[in-house]
Order: C-alpha cells, then sequence, then structure tokens
C-alpha cells in the first residue's frame, strides 16, 4: 500500500512536470535568470533524467556507469524530454511493483557512500523530483507569468 501511495504522488508530479513542458518553446530553453543556476532546459533534462539516474544509483552504478548513463540519455528537444520522462517513470512503477516486501528493506550504497533501503530510495526520487518541479514552476512563472498549473 505505501508504494502505491508514493508512486501515485510521485504521478500527479509528473504529469505537472508534462503540463509545464507543454507550456515551453525553444525560446524558453535558454531562460536562466539566475547566473550558475540551472535554465529551463536544463532543468527540464534533469527531471526527464532524474528518475532513471536515481534508479541507477540505487542499484549500484559507480561515477563512472553514471557518467555514461547522463551522456545517454541527453536529449535534443522537448519531445525527446517528454518521452524519455514518461519512460523513466514507467520502468519505476514495473520495478517497485514488482518488487517483493524483503527487496523493499534491502539497502544499497551510493557510488559516494550514501546508504538507503529501496523503499528510502522511492521516497528520494519523490523528494528530489518535486524539488526541481518546484524549480521549474518558479522558472515558467518568472518567464510567463500564472501558468495555471497547480503543483498541489
Amino acid at each position: 500500500m505505501y508504494i502505491e501511495n508514493v508512486i501515485h504522488q510521485l504521478s500527479l508530479c509528473v504529469k505537472s512536470v508534462l503540463e509545464m513542458i507543454d507550456l515551453i518553446n525553444e525560446e524558453d530553453l535558454n531562460f536562466r535568470p539566475v547566473k550558475d543556476k540551472k535554465s529551463i532546459g536544463e532543468l527540464v533534462q534533469h527531471l526527464s533524467e532524474l528518475i532513471g539516474a536515481d534508479m541507477e544509483i540505487m542499484s549500484g552504478a559507480s561515477q563512472e556507469i553514471m557518467v555514461k548513463y547522463y551522456t545517454g540519455v541527453e536529449c535534443k528537444s522537448l519531445v525527446e524530454m517528454k518521452s524519455l520522462l514518461q519512460k523513466n517513470f514507467h520502468e519505476l512503477k514495473e520495478c517497485y511493483f514488482n518488487m517483493k516486501e524483503k527487496e523493499l528493506v534491502e539497502k544499497s550504497t551510493s557510488y559516494w557512500g550514501l546508504q538507503y533501503s529501496k523503499f528510502e530510495w522511492l521516497l528520494e526520487i519523490l523528494v528530489h523530483f518535486t524539488h526541481h518541479r518546484a524549480q521549474l514552476h518558479m522558472l515558467l512563472v518568472q518567464k510567463k507569468d500564472d501558468i495555471k498549473i497547480a503543483l498541489f
């Protein structure tokens, strides 16, 4: 039940990000109101790859493997970013809905030494995604005024 609830919350976040992506045009991608922070395009790319990246890290991927992962999922268009986000979310659901209770409590360690159970990794993915979703929402509001997409 807890897995379904967390994934439901993540699905609401993914849905709202997909709606935000639909509001973005090519000229918006380079909008960066704060120097040294992500542009709209960089943030959408990060949101699109984040779920898959965190799943790789949860599975024990090394730093070298993650560098290859990020290179391999670099998108060239908003359509590709949406597709990657949908694919990664689908794979997360498949993975977690097929896990046994015993697997959810198994711990794995990131390449930088952080150790979580698989359930904790799911929570981390939700929090991480929600954090960047709020950043994207803020940038779009700055660029386009009220975008009329609710976060909660």
